[in-house]
């Protein structure tokens, strides 16, 4: 009798170990599956997430004008030490990084998210942070909002990456400090599918002071409208942009250009109202495949009227008028632009390039008028840039670039402190060795 109770209890253990055996395994194999789960789970919001950047390491050398000033287009170092202009040196070099960008691009749902930084050793300096929704109906209108490139013309949008020049031209440069803009912009593009794809229109209402701060109530108009068509071994676009701006008056004093020269308004009025800022501008570009290699050429060209200051025609860049001093302003008639012609040597990983801009401050005055007639001086003398690249492609990631800018300037006939030098052409040309890696 014992025995048997003995192998009941027995096969009664067995049993229950077997069971919670089996209930182990069971437990386990829900464990794994939720950790899997989970991993693909964060795999998929993973893929939503991109990183991406490139560095851009570069050496420059630049001539030294009669002022002991180097080239505008050097965008590296600082300038020329005590020893330096003690030795009387006539052009210097400087290594620097001119463009190191971290960018996150997040998207999901027809939503993208993008932050974007700038880092090199002058310090961190945001470049994008915006926010751009498309909508999920006929997926043709897109709403973005934040710090993005401004919608006018081609070569602003185009990444600082691809440029086949070290920088983008002068007039861009002057037009639109940092190629950036805070404001709002309405894309209208119908999806690849349909026909209308070819048409492209943004519209914005921006702050008009750069990735810098907003200071007026006044928002700016900015659109640009483009016609793009591709074929198998040929692609052409061509666009039209406008400007419609203002500038914050912090004195009473607005010049314009009056029988070729600045005639002064001193209506109380002009305190704290706004000058015209506008511009119209048409660009394009066509490339085509070859047995010389894929052969390029862009073109834009920009007009309008443009308020500045006596010593400069640049737009405000970080403008803040309650904190600097108060000036008077210059309202310019401009024009300008740039041709620039890339030729890639067959099948190769070489490539040479032809650029030429030009930016024409005060297209009212020439240079036997400048310093002569009222209140001209530096900022509307002209300047012109031919430029002439080499481009090395090692892999998808690295780039080589040898560059060199020859700058000319408009020369005055009028000797003054003001205009030191610019009776003829200032040795301001520049060299720049680029190294780039783009991930």
């Amino acid at each position: 009798m014992k025995l048997k109770s003995l192998a009941i209890i027995a096969l009664g253990l067995i049993c229950a170990t077997f069971a919670f055996s089996q209930e182990e395994k069971v437990d386990t194999l829900n464990v794994h599956e939720q950790r899997i789960s989970l991993l693909e789970d964060a795999t998929f919001q993973m893929k939503k997430l991109k990183l991406s950047g490139y560095i851009q390491a570069q050496w420059q050398s630049s001539q030294l004008d009669s002022a002991l000033n180097k080239s505008n287009d050097m965008k590296v170092g600082i300038g020329n030490n005590g020893p330096e202009k003690v030795a009387g040196t006539k052009n210097y070099n400087r290594y620097g990084v001119r463009r190191g960008r971290l960018k996150a691009t997040y998207e999901d749902f027809g939503c993208q998210a993008v932050i974007e930084f700038d880092i090199s050793e002058g310090g961190l300096k945001t470049k994008d942070v915006y926010l751009n929704v498309l909508d999920p109906w006929v997926n043709t209108f897109a709403i973005k909002g934040g710090v993005f490139d401004n919608p006018f013309g081609y070569e602003i949008g185009y990444s600082s990456s691809k440029l086949e020049s070290p920088e983008r031209s002068r007039l861009i440069q002057t037009l639109f400090p940092d190629e950036k803009t805070l404001g709002s912009m309405l894309t209208i593009q119908a999806p690849k599918t349909s026909p209308w794809n070819v048409l492209k229109l943004e519209v914005g209402l921006v702050a008009g002071n750069a990735i810098s701060k907003d200071y007026k109530s006044k928002k700016d108009f900015v659109a640009h409208l483009t016609y793009n068509k591709a074929f198998e071994a040929m692609r052409f676009g061509i666009g039209a942009s406008v400007y419609s701006g203002s500038i914050l008056q912090t004195t009473k004093k607005v010049y314009t250009m009056n029988n070729s020269a600045f005639s002064v308004d001193s209506t109380a009025a002009n305190l704290n109202s706004y000058a015209d800022r506008s511009y119209f501008g048409v660009d394009g570009q066509f490339s085509i495949a070859s047995d010389l290699g894929l052969s390029q050429i862009r073109a834009e060209f920009i007009t309008g009227k443009q308020p500045g200051a006596s010593g400069s025609s640049a737009s405000p860049n970080g403008y803040d008028p309650t904190a600097i001093a108060a000036f008077d302003t210059y309202i310019r008639p401009f024009s300008g632009g740039y041709i620039n012609f890339v030729q890639d040597i067959a099948d190769t990983k070489h490539s040479i390039v032809v650029k030429y801009d030009w930016y024409d401050p005060n297209t009212s005055v020439n240079g036997s008028q400048i310093g002569i007639a009222a209140k001209t001086g530096k900022a509307d003398v002209a300047y012109s840039t031919l430029g002439l690249g080499y481009m090395y492609r090692m892999n998808n990631n690295v780039r080589i670039m040898a560059y060199y800018d020859m700058v000319t300037n408009e020369k005055v006939t009028k000797y003054s402190s003001t205009l030191k030098g610019y009776t003829k052409d200032l040795t301001d040309n520049l060299v720049t060795v680029r190294l780039q890696y783009k991930f």
